[in-house]
């Protein structure tokens, strides 16, 4: 398991950090917390999650174009 903490000066900011993450398998893991230097989020990510991304991330091979012969 990953975890990661995304800490930003305001909210909008957090929220873009936060967004970026996302598509990655980062989930959100709890609430914001407010503290003197801005706002954070902590996130999770499993290993299989990150394996998945990388499998989907990867261009499907292209099919080979199949020659036919028909018989007469």
């Amino acid at each position: 398991m990953e975890y990661n903490i995304v800490v930003a000066p305001n909210l909008e900011t957090l929220a873009t950090e936060v967004a970026v993450l996302f598509p990655q398998g980062w989930k959100l893991k709890g609430g914001i917390i407010e503290h003197a230097g801005g706002y954070s989020q902590q996130l999770t990510r499993k290993a299989s999650d990150k394996l998945k991304q990388r499998q989907n991330q990867l261009p499907a091979p292209r099919a080979k174009h199949r020659r036919t012969k028909w018989i007469e």
